[in-house]
């Protein structure tokens, strides 16, 4: 078990880490062109991860890929969109906590059964993924209608992506996740294709940004190329370690802990933003880390 939980925490920090890049990137460009080009990288990420850590090619493995690759795929892009249109130290820890909540339900649904420590360490790790999203009184931002709901949706369709994914045959290896990001990046280039078909179409979705242009000068658009396409590296190596840690653990136990990734969110919102952490979010970090124990030992 300490190894699944070292590959979910490490999983879960680099989600934290692209999570970040790929909402920066998407205050300055369209959300659904951050995610097309993430998910490029990602998946040729994933191609070199296949040929490393090879696995059986099944039917069940490449449904689990598209099922997954659709709800991640609806997932992310809603995750950047709420990012960019909100505080990322509030948002954020949302998304985890309904990440987290959504494979456990189905987990509990399909009769998975855990040792008594185990199942304290999932309630302790939901409890720190709200606590993290608690803000100082003094914060100045404030979460509106657009970001909620967009949070919310982000949250379901990645909880449901890692359920998916579980569901892979035992021996699929890394397959299922590349058939995710490569049947979510077919899917995005279709739409974007289909956008620039019907213009008329591009108000619906200029929702997602908010209604904001995305021009900018030569430098300002390098380095938001640079920002996707590092999201979309870290992103492929995570997907790699939370495919490795579900093929040898619980879907509960590892779901948690990947919910716990606002850790490096709000780390380099701090650090990068200079966003100001609040008591909650302290105490939030110390369950966090008394969690991981738990699960580690139960």
């Amino acid at each position: 078990m300490l190894l699944v939980v070292v590959l979910a925490l490490a999983s879960s920090l680099l989600y934290g880490v692209s999570d970040f890049l790929g909402a920066l990137a998407a205050r300055r460009a369209p959300v659904l062109v951050v995610t097309a080009l993430a998910y490029l990288v990602a998946s040729l990420t994933l191609v070199v991860g296949v040929l490393l850590v090879p696995g059986a090619w099944t039917a069940g493995s490449v449904l689990a890929g598209v099922v997954a690759g659709v709800s991640a795929l609806v997932g992310f892009a809603t995750f950047y969109a709420a990012l960019a249109a909100g505080p990322l130290s509030l948002l954020s820890p949302f998304i985890a906590m309904l990440q987290s909540a959504v494979p456990v339900a189905v987990a509990l649904l399909l009769g998975e059964r855990l040792t008594g420590p185990r199942w304290g360490g999932v309630a302790i790790a939901i409890v720190a993924a709200l606590l993290l999203g608690v803000p100082r009184e003094d914060h100045p931002h404030r979460v509106g209608r657009r970001a909620l709901v967009l949070a919310t949706v982000a949250g379901v369709g990645l909880g449901m992506s890692i359920a998916a994914l579980d569901a892979a045959p035992s021996g699929s290896g890394l397959g299922p996740a590349l058939v995710e990001t490569a049947s979510g990046l077919l899917l995005l280039v279709t739409g974007l294709l289909g956008l620039a078909a019907h213009p008329r179409t591009r108000v619906r979705v200029a929702w997602l940004d908010g209604g904001e242009g995305a021009a900018g000068s030569h430098h300002r658009t390098s380095r938001t190329v640079l920002l996707a396409a590092g999201a979309g590296l870290v992103l492929g190596v995570a997907n790699a370690l939370l495919m490795l840690a579900l093929g040898d653990g619980e879907l509960s136990v590892v779901a948690v802990v990947v919910g716990l990734y606002p850790l490096a969110t709000i780390a380099l919102a701090r650090v990068v933003l200079r966003e100001r952490l609040s008591r909650s979010q302290g105490v939030g970090i110390v369950l966090a880390l008394a969690a991981c124990v738990l699960l580690t030992a139960g």
